[in-house]
């Protein structure tokens, strides 16, 4: 397999300029969540904060005026996007939806988890590792509102979902630091998901998702990647993300990526936890034919070769798997074996293809049980995914009439 290089020193950030942005949080977030807490009861809030997260509409008139406030600013630089780029960035989503939310999933989660500082946050405030399944699935549900057609329009579900989820994270912040039976660590920790450890999860759903593809061998055009890029960079400043901390160009994207993981990847007891109820989650996704899957494409995204020596799955506590342990294997040899035979076999494909429609399909098939509406993806998107799959599985992904020749390589 042939692994990213590690790139030299980053051009724009510094380890000191990270440690300084390990102090800083979310100042406009914090501030509302700060006078809720202060100016209402605590049942008030919670029944606030489960408005907003579960609400899919509009939040409601019979919100406070500073939080309108809050919605109304964080709204406002949407109208200056780039249309054209964020519609490429949607065009990607349309092309490669399926495999990058598998790379999301098997990749980007537990990537994540292996950052020992950041995933203290993630293991302290509970439900995530108690329920999983909720975690994949808000997960998959904010890449879908975010990057489905509209989603990024001024009043697109897409900015809804992000806003609500800046107010979770400082709900989450102000939460921990008030918590005074377990003190949090800021000299060790820094600030509950601060400036770095949120330019961090940007960039998994973002450069993570274009490497992991690659490694699967998809490599979608310069173009799209860019466009791509530019979409979830949008998305991490309506998020709260200091304008220093975002990527101009998946270059840069790569630079800050290979940073962070110099500076936080480490063991940690709640990392392996966080990817032992991730597995276990996701097994109750997947049907039982591809039982192991979870541990193999783990393992196959986070071996020593990828991390330059390091072992991540084994710092993770990731099982070695059964016999699913062939599937990544054999994409990764089907590809290879595409490109030395200059053959554009859809085999690599059609493989992946059906790996990812059986994690989607098995979060549509997923209940709810009240926490909020049920997983959607929208039926034009969803149809578009399985007629692509169809295609697949009928002729070349590379053939004059496919839908992907002019967007993909490697296949």
């Amino acid at each position: 397999m042939q692994n990213p290089v590690a790139p030299m020193s980053p051009s724009r950030w510094s380890h000191s300029f990270m440690d300084g942005m390990r102090t800083k949080m979310d100042p406009l977030a914090d501030a509302v969540i700060e006078r809720l807490f202060t100016e209402a009861r605590v049942d008030s809030i919670n029944g606030l904060m489960r408005t907003l997260v579960e609400n899919d509409e509009q939040p409601s008139s019979r919100l406070p005026r500073y939080v309108k406030e809050y919605l109304a600013q964080t709204q406002a630089d949407v109208p200056k996007l780039d249309r054209e780029k964020l519609r490429q960035g949607q065009k990607f989503f349309e092309l490669f939806g399926p495999e990058a939310m598998l790379v999301l999933g098997f990749y980007s989660l537990p990537a994540s988890y292996a950052a020992r500082r950041g995933v203290q946050v993630l293991y302290r405030t509970g439900y995530l590792h108690k329920h999983a399944v909720r975690r994949v699935f808000e997960t998959a549900q904010m890449v879908v509102d975010v990057m489905a057609e509209g989603g990024l329009e001024p009043d697109g579900r897409g900015v809804r979902t992000v806003q609500k989820v800046r107010l979770m994270h400082a709900a989450v912040r102000y939460t921990l630091l008030h918590d005074a039976k377990s003190p949090w660590d800021a000299q060790d920790l820094g600030q509950p998901i601060n400036q770095e450890d949120m330019a961090g999860t940007l960039m998994t759903f973002s450069f993570v998702v274009l490497e992991g593809l690659k490694m699967l061998g998809v490599e979608p055009t310069a173009e799209l990647q860019e466009s791509w890029l530019y979409t979830w960079a949008a998305v991490g400043r309506m998020m709260g993300v200091d304008p220093e901390l975002v990527p101009a160009s998946v270059e840069e994207a790569r630079e800050l990526t290979f940073l962070i993981r110099k500076r936080q990847i480490a063991a940690s007891p709640e990392g392996v936890a966080m990817t032992a109820s991730l597995i276990e989650g996701v097994r109750q996704i997947i049907p039982g034919l591809l039982e192991g899957l979870p541990e193999s494409m783990i393992r196959f995204f986070l071996d020593q070769d990828q991390w330059q020596g390091l072992n991540v799955a084994d710092m993770l506590g990731v099982p070695q798997p059964g016999w699913a342990f062939v599937i990544p294997q054999a994409l990764r040899r089907l590809t290879g074996l595409v490109e030395r035979m200059g053959d554009a076999s859809a085999v690599a494909a059609r493989l992946l293809r059906f790996l990812s429609m059986n994690l989607l399909e098995g979060l549509l098939l997923l209940e709810s049980k009240g926490h909020r509406t049920s997983f959607s993806i929208p039926k034009s998107l969803l149809e578009r995914w399985r007629h692509q799959q169809s295609v697949l599985i009928a002729a070349r992904m590379r053939a004059p009439s496919s839908p992907f020749d002019s967007h993909v390589r490697g296949f």
